[in-house]
């Protein structure tokens, strides 16, 4: 399901992702008095009400250009006008009004999204006197915040659910179909294998890196099962990114990844799997959401008869994550292999969706412990009486047991091991959580 996205706008220094920071619950931007300092991903997610929310820090771009403040303001523009649902404009109480304030004033208004007016850095309600001056944008009522010192974010967020609360937000895709996202570092076939498998130019193809601007998507159906197809932005290294078309597309990447059920992930057979497709495949299992890792352009390979059973040993040395997921070779410009990845997706979407009854965890418990019994720690005996899966989107196993607390992380691992043994979640990463019992 699509979530309401909220932007954080405004001019440098004023808060913004200090506010993300809060709103967040967590440090996910980098926070300093120095101004343009944000780099870390701009992307997250928070709950309020019962009701999940996208944010995005648009503090995240700082442009090379001389011209830093007219690219800054038409970076926010863009991604107001395209990815908002609600805007939240930041100003700083202790600034007088700038050109940048009231230009970007007149964009949110040119808009006609829902916004709403923040006056951060205000401690004291005393102090809201002070800010008179802002009303000189012609912007509705503000509310007075201390990002900081949390003073009224309270009452932000309750704006923020009301404002959103009657706002429809569609769902991107239909409950029964299968969100297949491509995605990959730039130039490593995303758009070539999307037009295979459509067996039509949808997008467009170059050789040049970061072409695919922003993602596409088109539908197919395979065998009975209904696909809706994501052609992504290419991720590359953030110190890659120098113009803000290229960090807005990086922003609508992260979205879909959130989006989707699956995300197909290709990497270059010749150059190999690096740093930075780890920190992707990070992201989409921290996410839960299904993976499938394609190794693409293997007619370029000097191949023997074990290469391919080699180069997977050699992926899941660098990233044993991996063991449990699975690895496609093909060659997109041969068509080779290519349609492998909706009959894989198929079979990664069941396994998503699979519930195993509580007895039959239960005897698989007991086979498991009279195996290798959990090790004793601090003295004590620990002791898992049960497990159950609960009702999820994703599949999470919760053990009940004397000492949650003490169980170790080798043991966690060995039972997260069995279950993938035992019950084939392939593609799947599952969750496990250990409660008292």
């Amino acid at each position: 399901m699509k979530l309401p996205v909220i932007s954080i706008l405004g001019k440098p220094n004023v808060g913004k992702s200090t506010l993300f920071n809060r709103l967040l619950g967590k440090r996910k931007s980098i926070v300093s008095p120095t101004k343009g300092v944000t780099r870390d991903r701009i992307y997250g997610t928070f709950n309020w009400l019962d009701k999940d929310y996208s944010l995005i820090d648009t503090g995240g771009y700082i442009p090379k250009s001389r011209d830093i403040i007219d690219r800054q303001v038409n970076f926010q523009a863009e991604i107001a006008k395209e990815s908002s649902d609600l805007i939240l404009f930041v100003v700083d109480s202790k600034d007088d009004l700038s050109a940048s304030d009231r230009i970007l004033s007149e964009i949110i208004l040119k808009t006609n999204k829902p916004y709403i007016f923040v006056v951060n850095k205000v401690d004291k309600k005393a102090q809201e006197e002070n800010c008179y001056h802002f009303f000189e944008l012609g912007l509705s009522e503000p509310v007075y915040i201390s990002a900081q010192e949390g003073r009224q974010v309270g009452l932000l967020l309750d704006l923020i659910h009301k404002k959103l609360l009657d706002k429809e937000i569609n769902n991107l895709y239909n409950d029964n179909h299968i969100s297949l996202a491509i995605i990959g570092m730039p130039n490593v076939g995303k758009s070539s294998l999307m037009n295979k498998i459509l067996d039509e130019e949808k997008s467009i193809v170059t050789n040049i890196a970061g072409t695919t601007r922003d993602s596409v998507d088109s539908y197919v159906k395979y065998f009975g099962n209904n696909f809706r197809l994501i052609d992504t932005a290419g991720l590359r290294k953030k110190s890659k990114i120098d113009d803000a078309l290229e960090f807005y597309s990086t922003v609508r990447t992260s979205r879909v990844i959130e989006e989707c059920n699956i995300a197909a992930i290709l990497i270059d057979a010749k150059k190999g799997f690096h740093a930075q497709d780890k920190n992707i495949i990070n992201d989409i299992i921290d996410r839960g959401k299904g993976l499938i890792l394609i190794v693409n352009k293997w007619d370029l390979i000097d191949k023997q008869n074990d290469t391919m059973n080699l180069y997977k040993e050699d992926i899941i040395y660098e990233y044993p994550n991996l063991q449990y997921f699975p690895i496609l070779f093909m060659s997109v410009k041969h068509n080779l292999k290519v349609r492998k990845v909706l009959e894989v997706g198929m079979k990664v979407s069941q396994n998503l969706n699979k519930r195993i009854k509580t007895n039959e965890l239960n005897n698989f418990l007991k086979k498991v412990i009279n195996s290798y019994p959990p090790p004793s720690v601090k003295g004590k005996d620990i002791n898992i009486k049960y497990m159950s899966q609960l009702k999820s989107n994703k599949p999470l196993f919760v053990f009940f047991t004397s000492y949650p607390e003490l169980i170790p992380e080798s043991y966690k691992r060995y039972l997260k091991n069995q279950i993938y043994e035992n019950f084939d979640f392939e593609g799947v990463a599952i969750k496990l959580t250990f409660k008292r019992k």
